[in-house]
């Protein structure tokens, strides 16, 4: 009992101290005008006359020490009451022992009496006559009884001061609520305060508190002294916890802007500020030309707001990869992950990180720079939370609807003349003359500040600077005239005149020469690529490395020459030469992987980027596409994307081939646009194709390689090989995709004509293409006898593959085939493909692909043997890839189908109620497993719930796997007798497809799913 006294004590000194506080932060805001200082516990009374000193927790007084409020704070326990006698004994003793008190504040959080809430509202009475009479109606059963008619009509006034307060806040949402608001005044200050840090803060403040109230400093907190601490420069906090916890920026954010915008950021604070329900996401879009300062802008209210939110995303909009790439490293900041496994699936991850800032407590603000189309940026967008988002677009049609919007035009004549002094003033030399001339150059290029850096980029190379700015003006108008059709609609024509001028510079310049002259030629390809994280060695062998010439210096991808190779100049001499007259800058690097980490295909420097202004990327496609060769700058590019691209997938690196990924799209996009095909583009659509095929995006692939084909028929010499390859891969794709065999078929019989054409001469190439045919034609029948017409091309097929030399590589494709084949058919026991399995893994050469298919063969061969344990390590081993890699969607469903049926019917047969509807719907039921299984189990379903539901349907023939999947986690529901988790998963099932169960190749998942239904039903009736 004296322990739980104790405990309770502690805990009313501790709410009187944050409520102490509290009334100290209302001062610091001047809801109490004229507070100097707060008495805790005094010892010195403001009325010296006073011989109740316990009578007052603190009260708060002006600078002559008159009490301005006097408190005293009465804490309870839950569900505890204060009576009307209590309290007005209470009030009582605080009027007699603070006589000239302005007012009096009984603080309580216990619950009041209905007579103590009547006491509350007789305090109101100003008739002093009325106020005695019905305080001595009201204490005429209590201790006070004599007392109201004793009281004199001083202290019936000095009475009518005091009023009864009633917290009813837990203890948190004090604390809570006093975090927040020092946040809002520190942020007032500009002084800054995180999560953490105001937790921090307060402790602090509150042990301040209860130091006066022991005695110390005699109880005085004076108010100059308590802002003083309040707003304790952030570095000290910081050095406090260790780190800053607030204003921290997640991505790539550019540097502040050198010039200020001050009524842009008003307006963007204005907008966010406006509006909308607590927890509702305020966005605000930032629109805009190209080149008019939307990102320079973001980022400056990023650095002038940042003590006003904990963390601050900076997300890059361009495409659907960008978007996903900057998410997952949302993701893993907001988990603390470091093992940097990128999530296969787009949608996941997108909700998982808008539930994690929805669900946080702490400030927020995201920024998504370079949006292109609105369709694809709108489903990132976060909708809940403790956050703002700024958006930055060109495309102010799509934003037509958005509410809060902000147009960014031209800076005001004195920003952009200001910009120049700083790009050009060298010294003192700065005069009169020289701002008029700038005030001249800014007004010429329409105060624009790409137009404004081209321009200084320009000037600042000259010996005279500014006095050459006439000369300038004409140089770049005489350009824009002699191509009107390079300048994009509501762009001034000096820009887009800098832009040509800038180019030409380059080419002309003698002091950097050749590196120049490469970065002009370079700016072509680049126009091409994503506008951001350009790898720099990417560009560089794109701009002076043709395919012929790589292919005969067998160039590997991904290339950097070393600091000793002859060289005309280096990638980075290229770069230096670009940003010296403003048409690049440097970028986040691709990816930042500890070394440790490094892929095979991982090279120093391959992650060094620049960024090219979209503008300047127009201009000069412009240019290019008037008087360029721009199939060749095209077919060269592609040539090397598509070579770093293989070599990432090749390598299993999965964060390179993602960031590189936007630049091979881009690249297609404008051939296509354009309609330019070539041999390399053809690859490179194939390529890409193959990519699309890996992350489990069919419908993308089947266009790449339809675009392929359809080059391919048109060219005007065959091009049987790249034919061959591409129809059998699109006739796999076109399956797993449910296209009747009528669709593709044909492909398949093409391929087989030129198999037979190219046998004697391609060998290699035909023994692959055949095999993976044939793995097609069987994949498509499974138990099912052929029909006649695809046994005949499957019996050609057999016939040329026993033909043609045999590699290591396509004997183990062939064998592969066989082990599918064998657990699809049953011709080999379960431990011959275990064997079978087991001498493949061993072998080096495998590829990753190869590697998961046979392990997934191994774990179902092991589940049909009932081995959960060996079953059990080897599908971890599955798990584990699905965490760390986004590839192979379909050979990870196709685990999850085969081995899941095994399992849930083996744990089914553990389970009371399965196991009595096994009996009543099967007749018989396998022994209890053994506990593994109950694990195996486990796994399927954590393996299937990172997975997309597109994802699970990618394998041909297998039909409902939605519905599948949910079966095994209601199976998993009933084994753990959770009856929420039940009735949930339950009620999942009924909306998913189940038609195709009723066929008979479906019994036994149609079994077990009767099975997990009538347990689940059972159980959910008895429980109620």
């Amino acid at each position: 009992m004296a322990e739980r006294g104790g405990q309770a004590a502690a805990d009313g000194f501790q709410y009187q101290y944050l409520v102490t506080l509290e009334a100290l932060l209302d001062a610091a805001e001047d809801h109490f005008p004229g507070v100097a200082a707060a008495l805790i516990e005094p010892s010195i009374a403001p009325d010296q006359g006073s011989t109740d000193p316990d009578a007052i927790d603190f009260e708060l007084v002006d600078h002559n020490c008159r009490s301005l409020y006097a408190a005293q704070v009465k804490s309870g326990g839950s569900g505890t009451e204060m009576s009307a006698p209590d309290a007005f004994g209470i009030l009582l003793r605080m009027i007699r022992a603070r006589p000239r008190a302005e007012s009096y504040r009984l603080i309580t959080n216990m619950r009041l009496h209905p007579k103590a809430v009547q006491l509350n509202r007789i305090l109101d009475i100003d008739d002093p006559h009325e106020l005695r009479k019905q305080l001595r109606q009201l204490m005429a059963r209590s201790r006070w009884r004599d007392e109201p008619a004793d009281m004199s009509d001083d202290v019936l006034t000095r009475i009518r001061r005091a009023r009864i307060s009633v917290d009813s806040r837990q203890r948190y949402q004090l604390r809570d609520q006093l975090r927040e608001r020092m946040r809002q005044l520190r942020n007032e200050h500009r002084s800054g305060l995180g999560h953490e840090a105001a937790g921090r803060l307060t402790n602090y403040l509150a042990f301040e508190i209860h130091r006066r109230a022991s005695g110390e400093c005699n109880g005085e907190f004076r108010l100059a002294d308590f802002r003083e601490e309040l707003l304790t420069p952030g570095r000290h906090l910081a050095y406090e916890l260790g780190e800053f916890d607030w204003g921290i920026m997640v991505g790539p954010v550019p540097a502040p802007p050198d010039i200020p915008r001050p009524d842009l950021i008003e307006s963007i604070r204005t907008a966010l500020a406006s509006g909308g329900r607590e927890r509702e996401v305020r966005t605000c879009a930032l629109l805009g030309p190209s080149g008019i300062g939307k990102t320079s802008t973001a980022a400056d209210f990023a650095y002038d707001h940042a003590d006003s939110y904990d963390h601050i995303f900076w997300v890059n909009g361009e495409s659907s990869a960008s978007l996903r790439a900057s998410f997952q490293s949302i993701h893993d900041w907001l988990l603390r992950r470091t093992d940097e496994s990128p999530d296969p699936d787009s949608g996941r991850l997108r909700d998982r990180v808008r539930a994690l800032l929805s669900s946080s407590a702490r400030p927020w603000l995201m920024i998504i720079d370079n949006v292109v189309d609105r369709r694809i940026v709108d489903p990132w967008v976060p909708t809940s939370g403790r956050g703002h988002v700024l958006i930055n677009s060109t495309n102010q049609v799509s934003w037509a609807t958005q509410r809060a919007k902000v147009a960014v035009q031209s800076m005001t004549p004195r920003q952009a003349t200001q910009l120049i002094r700083m790009r050009l003033h060298q010294g003192d030399d700065w005069d009169a003359v020289s701002e008029r001339t700038a005030a001249a150059l800014a007004e010429q290029l329409e105060y624009w500040p790409l137009a404004i850096e081209l321009a200084c980029g320009h000037l600042a190379g000259y010996e005279f600077g500014l006095s050459e700015a006439g000369r300038y003006l004409e140089q770049i108008r005489d350009l824009a005239l002699n191509d009107r059709a390079a300048i994009p609609y509501g762009y001034p024509e000096t820009l887009v005149g800098a832009i040509r001028l800038a180019l030409g510079r380059l080419l002309n310049k003698e002091e950097l020469q050749p590196a120049s002259q490469g970065a002009a030629h370079a700016l072509f390809p680049a126009a091409y690529f994503a506008s951001r994280q350009i790898p720099i060695w990417l560009l560089y062998f794109s701009t002076l490395m043709s395919s012929d010439n790589a292919v005969r210096s067998g160039l590997r991808h991904p290339a950097v020459f070393g600091p000793r190779a002859k060289v005309p100049f280096t990638a980075h001499e290229m770069h230096r030469a670009l940003r010296a007259e403003s048409l690049a800058q440097r970028d986040e690097p691709l990816c930042t992987l500890p070394q440790q980490a490094w892929s095979t295909a991982h090279c120093e420097g391959i992650d060094d980027t620049i960024n090219v202004n979209e503008i300047v990327q127009h201009v000069i496609r412009t240019l290019a596409e008037d008087h360029a060769d721009v199939p060749e700058i095209l077919s060269r590019a592609a040539y090397h994307a598509q070579g770093w691209l293989t070599a990432f997938i090749e390598a299993n690196d999965d964060a390179h081939l993602l960031a590189i990924l936007p630049h091979v799209q881009s690249l297609a996009d404008h051939a296509g646009r354009l309609g330019i095909t070539t041999d390399t583009l053809a690859v490179m659509w194939g390529n890409l194709a193959g990519t699309y095929v890996l992350r489990g995006k069919l419908d993308d692939a089947r266009e790449a390689f339809e675009n392929e084909l359809e080059y391919l028929l048109a060219r005007k010499e065959p091009a049987p090989v790249l034919e061959l390859k591409t129809r059998t891969q699109l006739a796999d794709v076109l399956r797993n995709t449910g296209e009747t065999s009528t669709v593709w078929l044909h492909h398949l019989h093409r391929a087989r004509d030129l198999a037979f054409q190219l046998a004697d001469s391609r060998p290699e190439d035909v023994s692959m293409a055949v095999a993976n045919c044939l793995t097609v034609l069987h994949s498509h029948t499974g138990h099912a006898a052929m029909e006649p017409e695809v046994q005949a091309l499957a019996d050609d097929l057999e016939l040329l593959r026993q033909r043609m030399p045999t590699t290591r590589a396509l004997t183990i494709q062939h064998e592969i085939s066989q082990i599918n084949e064998a657990l699809t058919t049953g011709y080999m026991t379960d431990e011959e493909v275990e064997q079978h399995c087991r001498t493949l893994l061993e072998d080096d050469g495998l590829r990753g692909p190869q590697r998961l298919e046979l392990t997934g063969f191994l774990t179902e061969a092991l589940a049909y043997q009932h081995r959960w344990s060996d079953a059990l390590e080897h599908l971890k081993t599955i798990h584990e890839y699905s965490v760390e890699r986004p590839l192979h969607p379909q050979v990870i469903a196709k685990v999850l189908h085969n081995v899941g049926l095994r399992v849930g019917l083996a744990v089914a047969s553990g389970v009371p109620e399965c196991r009595t509807a096994l009996v009543i719907l099967f007749g018989e039921a396998d022994p209890s497993p053994a506990p593994e299984c109950r694990q195996l189990l486990s796994l399927l379903v954590s393996i299937a719930s990172r997975m997309a539901i597109q994802d699970l349907n990618l394998q041909a023939g297998m039909t409902c796997m939605p519905f599948k999947m949910q079966t095994l986690r209601l199976l998993e529901a009933v084994c753990d007798r959770g009856h929420n988790a039940i009735r949930e998963n339950h009620k999942g099932l009924a909306d998913l497809d189940s038609a195709a169960l009723d066929r008979d190749d479906e019994f036994g998942w149609h079994l077990l799913s009767q099975v997990a239904i009538a347990s689940a039903v059972s159980m959910a009736l008895r429980d109620d």
